[in-house]
């Protein structure tokens, strides 16, 4: 899929340029998965990862969004639109 917008200031300048400043250190190689994981997937149910990335929708006020597990309370959240991924983000919603 496409992941055409991402909110984290430093998850975007890891994914336009390899800069990881912003990012903490040790989630980048979960991060870097994923996002591959992500980019590599022609649509959701595609998707594969690990049980431990607990791939799910959101229900609630984050209806309509997607989590993937990165560590403890930290997840890369987002929403699908016309195939695409967008408003990507890393954060502890907990």
């Amino acid at each position: 899929m496409d992941i055409v917008s991402i909110r984290h200031k430093g998850l975007r300048d890891y994914f336009r340029s390899g800069n990881a400043k912003g990012l903490s250190r040790n989630l980048l190689p979960r991060i870097r998965t994923v996002l591959f994981a992500l980019a590599a997937a022609p649509d959701m149910d595609a998707l594969e990862g690990p049980p431990g990335w607990r791939i799910h929708q959101l229900r609630g006020t984050r209806a309509g969004w997607w989590s993937i597990s990165i560590s403890g309370n930290w997840r890369m959240t987002f929403r699908v639109e016309d195939g695409a991924i967008t408003d990507l983000n890393v954060e502890d919603y907990h």
